[in-house]
């Protein structure tokens, strides 16, 4: 039956059959291959997948990313990075990035963040005489931290799976995604060096108490999030609820860029996002269980540890084990199916849940930006009218420093676990 999973699974990736489906697909055919399983599992475990109130939280803030873009926080957060950041070599860059680190903390989501900061910084980066395509490959990195920076979706959902809290992991995201954003700041740093590309005008004290003054009731939403979590005042589903009430309100009392006739199409938006994640999810969890029932996870298990017992090799067989599978799987797919398989390898060895999701969240956010299957690079194609091949060209320096990063969080466990003991 794993034969028959694994190997039709593969084979349907390779011919470009969307996730959801070749999921599907290899469920089925291995059910069939045992006569003792019933069909009916596949409803059961797709329902059993789905049937989890933090879950909830993954509709809600797509729809809390949605309403802030469409409200106009994304311009305002640019200015202030611009502000902040925009005087040091590769002016432009630098701001995409610190753009992208304070969007992804109100979206939960590495597309969004991509497609929001990109749509306004590529056109202007153009202008400035950056590449086209480093501009494209810059924006597709600095969007998949959105992936890390809470409140990040994949975080919730690893939470689901593996039973760790959900709010832990949510704080243990903070200062990996700040890791990996200094070290794409670090690599944009020594292109512009080598490309010279300019730096942003300098700006006053003055001018960053406008911009921050102007910024302040945007950057109130995630201490909003984060802090009502931290105090216990609501659970990071509830928090999902509470960002698109104060969305809302930002976007059509205080900016007024959100009109009612606007709210059918973020409503459609977001259904259209959320069922193609929760379909994902639901399926996921099927091939979850048929792997972890065929004793897939101790195989694995005694296989790593046949080859070595040092703590520090198997954390870096794990390491590739999810950079490869990033390569080709999507990343709440990947978690669902590789967290029963892990979890058990790493308890072990005395690793935090929190670290390890946090590690397996921060290695597939490399893999939404390397080929085959990495969607911020379609993403950022769209934008800037280029072939995605030429989007890839320019992606591999980022790739480095992000695992360079990747590998500093994996190896320093309080980078994901320092601040979650505040929670205690």
């Amino acid at each position: 039956m794993i034969a028959i999973l694994l190997i039709t699974f593969l084979i349907l990736i390779l011919l470009n059959i969307p996730i959801a489906f070749a999921l599907a697909i290899a469920c089925l055919l291995a059910l069939l291959s045992d006569p003792v399983l019933p069909l009916t599992l596949i409803p059961q475990r797709v329902f059993n997948g789905l049937d989890s109130f933090p879950l909830l939280a993954i509709p809600f803030f797509i729809l809390a990313g949605a309403i802030m873009d469409r409200g106009g926080v994304s311009a305002k957060i640019i200015n202030l990075a611009n502000v902040l950041v925009g005087h040091i070599r590769g002016g432009l860059t630098m701001i995409t990035i610190v753009a992208s680190m304070i969007f992804s903390s109100m979206t939960g989501s590495s597309t969004a963040a991509t497609a929001a900061i990109g749509k306004i910084v590529v056109p202007s980066m153009n202008e400035k005489g950056y590449s086209k395509g480093f501009s494209a490959a810059l924006v597709a990195a600095s969007g998949s931290l959105g992936s890390v920076i809470p409140p990040s979706i994949t975080l919730i959902i690893f939470g689901v799976v593996g039973g760790a809290s959900i709010g832990k992991l949510l704080i243990g995201g903070i200062l990996p995604g700040i890791i990996l954003g200094l070290m794409l700041m670090l690599v944009s740093y020594i292109i512009a060096l080598i490309m010279k590309y300019p730096s942003e005008q300098k700006h006053s004290i003055k001018d960053l108490g406008r911009s921050f003054v102007d910024a302040i009731l945007a950057l109130f939403m995630p201490i909003l999030m984060l802090g009502g979590i931290l105090l216990g005042v609501f659970t990071a589903t509830e928090s999902a609820v509470v960002a698109i009430l104060y969305g809302l309100i930002l976007g059509m009392f205080v900016y007024k860029k959100i009109h009612i006739r606007d709210l059918p199409k973020i409503f459609y938006e977001t259904i259209l996002i959320s069922s193609m994640v929760v379909v994902i999810i639901g399926i996921a969890d099927l091939f979850g269980w048929l792997v972890t029932s065929q004793q897939l996870p101790q195989l694995i298990a005694g296989l790593i540890t046949s080859i070595t017992t040092n703590p520090y090799l198997i954390l870096f067989f794990i390491l590739l084990l999810l950079l490869f599978v990033g390569l080709f799987m999507e990343a709440s797919a990947a978690i669902i199916i590789l967290t029963p398989v892990l979890l058990p390898i790493t308890n072990s060895m005395g690793v935090d849940p929190i670290h390890l999701g946090v590690v397996m969240i921060s290695a597939l956010a490399i893999g939404v930006v390397t080929p085959p299957m990495g969607v911020n690079l379609f993403v950022a194609s769209a934008i800037t009218n280029l072939n995605v091949s030429v989007v890839i060209k320019h992606i591999w320096p980022f790739v480095l420093a992000m695992i360079i990063g990747l590998i500093i969080i994996a190896y320093f466990p309080f980078t994901a676990t320092w601040l979650p003991t505040f929670l205690d």
